[in-house]
């Protein structure tokens, strides 16, 4: 089968394509030529020339008159969407249509992250400023104005505003995870776990306007997000904010966007997407010294045109072998072909993130917020006690944060926790993990309502636990939130019978007294546990007390059992 070829393809791609058809293959790239058949007449005349049965391009017009004119058996358009095709007439014809979706994605996200960086730290004015005629340095004071002029921002530390986290938009994400920045996402069709996995937070697009220190945009331009950004959300971008569009111009009022730089309203901004293309000398957002514009370069690199002609070639090959491609348009065409799956690639899309405990640092903080609070209360000393987690691998794995050992918990930062899997062996961390990594494993195997785990040696319930007490029901605050706190069998410190008996003990409740140990308290969150162990600790603090005036007496077995009922229910809620 002949090929034309008008789309740009890499010299080791053009001889797979020879190797593959064993036939001419006519290869005329319109980077080479300056040409794109616009007009169906001269594409129709130049197919008939070539005798081609198979064409691949990219912005070609293969409309209906060159679909039923020619004798093309395949076409292919090296586009993530192939609107340059007719695929109507081309499906009742019964002629595959083969496309290259993400081919891109790689390029973009690296240019998006590139301009990033560049913003960040003013490059582009030290570039300009350097390569003008104005720039000179005769003294020492010269150099100090242009130093002071070229002062940038890290990265780290700063609140990123993704929207649309498809897979441009995601890559960009996880390439970001290293600079040890939080995530803010707009998109109503977000993909948990890709959410999850860049530990992101779904927000509305006013708070992600407000809260952004970097906004990027990487929606499609659909019905819904025509002029999604106005100007009352650029109204409110913070002042020292900067604005990435590698997107489409139709998402954002332009207008807007330029008198907000203009007006030097937000920082600056980079643009690779215009309502006017191709970019030309009376573009205006060049006569902005904080903005970068590139002439829509998203995809323009040699590794992206490599990428569509593998993806063409390998589709025909599969047409030929009689197999349905992955990158098919109408696979309705090839009735009677193998379906041949794909396995990995969406495993991979995350498997290639690198896990560090930074991407958790939220979570992590938290946990040593807790740690401090118990210290001030004095419910642990130096390194008693632990405390963990239970988190989501950006795989969807369940993973755990636990505290280590021997670490005083006053001192204790970000890089002192570790990361644990199910079976308790480490992940992330150059720490030992708490020794009752067992016990706090055991809690999450059994209670898939619990999230967050703190065992404290307080004082009253350490004194109940030595005593074997469980606290009984005569603090009516206490019941409908924690459920009840039962004593745990002795078990020696970081043992399978220790684990095995506190889970036993817990039940469905929310604490339970370890013998000799103090107590062990769990919540859907670690704010909620940590409202568990005060709870805990103040019941067996009034108990212990109680206790010396003589009988306790506790509440009506009907008040008691009222109690239990709204702490079901409370449960159930995931309170």
């Amino acid at each position: 089968m002949k090929a034309f070829v008008t789309a740009e393809f890499s010299r080791e791609s053009l001889q797979n394509l020879k190797d593959l058809l064993q036939d001419d293959v006519v290869y005329e790239s319109w980077r080479e030529t300056r040409n794109l058949y616009f007009d169906e007449d001269n594409l129709i005349k130049r197919i008939k020339e070539i005798g081609a049965e198979i064409l691949i391009c990219e912005g070609d017009n293969v409309k209906k008159k060159v679909i039923e004119e020619t004798n093309l058996k395949i076409i292919g358009s090296t586009r993530g969407d192939p609107n340059n095709i007719d695929v109507e007439s081309a499906t009742k014809r019964e002629i595959p249509i083969l496309f290259a979706p993400d081919r891109n994605t790689i390029s973009v996200a690296e240019l998006t992250v590139s301009l990033i960086l560049s913003l960040a730290r003013n490059l582009h004015s030290v570039e300009r400023i350097l390569h003008s005629e104005k720039f000179e340095v005769n003294e020492f004071a010269d150099y100090v104005k242009y130093y002071n002029l070229f002062k940038g921002n890290e990265l780290s530390g700063k609140i990123v505003g993704i929207i649309g986290l498809g897979r441009i938009g995601f890559e960009v994400a996880k390439r970001l995870l290293a600079f040890n920045v939080k995530f803010l996402i707009f998109d109503p069709y977000v993909i948990p776990a890709r959410l999850n996995a860049i530990n992101g937070q779904s927000v509305d697009l006013d708070i992600l306007m407000a809260q952004s220190d970097i906004i990027s945009l990487h929606c499609p331009p659909t019905d819904e997000t025509d002029d999604l950004i106005g100007a009352e959300q650029i109204a409110l971008m913070k002042k020292n904010a900067i604005f990435i569009n590698l997107a489409r111009a139709s998402v954002i009022d332009e207008y807007a966007l330029l008198d907000a730089l203009k007006e030097k309203k937000i920082a600056g901004a980079a643009l690779d997407v215009f309502s006017s293309e191709p970019v030309d000398q009376d573009n205006e957002f060049l006569e902005l010294d904080n903005v970068i514009v590139t002439p829509h370069i998203g995809g323009d690199t040699y590794d992206t045109n490599h990428r569509h002609a593998m993806m063409m070639i390998d589709g025909i090959s599969r047409i030929l072998h009689h197999q349905i491609p992955k990158n098919i348009i109408n696979p309705e065409v090839l009735s009677g072909y193998n379906q041949v799956e794909d396995k990995g690639d969406d495993q991979r899309e995350y498997s290639e993130i690198p896990i560090t405990l930074q991407m958790y640092s939220q979570q992590i903080q938290e946990i040593i917020d807790v740690c401090k609070k118990m210290i001030e209360k004095e419910y642990i000393v130096g390194s008693a006690g632990n405390v963990s987690m239970r988190i989501k691998l950006p795989t969807g794995e369940e993973a755990f944060l636990v505290t280590p050992s021997n670490v005083e918990y006053g001192n204790m930062v970000i890089d002192d926790i570790v990361m644990v899997d199910a079976n308790g062996d480490t992940i992330v961390g150059t720490r030992n993990p708490t020794s009752e990594r067992r016990m706090h494993l055991a809690i999450f195997r059994e209670r898939e309502d619990i999230d967050a785990i703190i065992h404290s040696h307080a004082p009253y319930s350490t004194a109940l636990s030595i005593a074997r007490m469980p606290i009984g029901p005569i603090v009516d605050e206490v019941i409908p939130f924690i459920g009840g706190c039962e004593v745990a069998e002795y078990g020696m410190a970081g043992s399978d019978e220790l684990a095995n008996n506190v889970v036993k003990a817990l039940g469905k409740n929310l604490a339970v007294f370890m013998a000799n140990h103090g107590n062990v308290c769990c919540g859907r969150s670690i704010s909620q546990a940590w409202t568990v162990c005060r709870q805990v600790e103040m019941a067996a603090k009034i108990q212990h007390k109680a206790s010396l005036l003589g009988t306790i007496y506790a509440l009506p077995e009907e008040a008691e059992e009222a109690e239990k009922e709204i702490y079901d229910i409370m449960r159930d809620l995931n309170f």
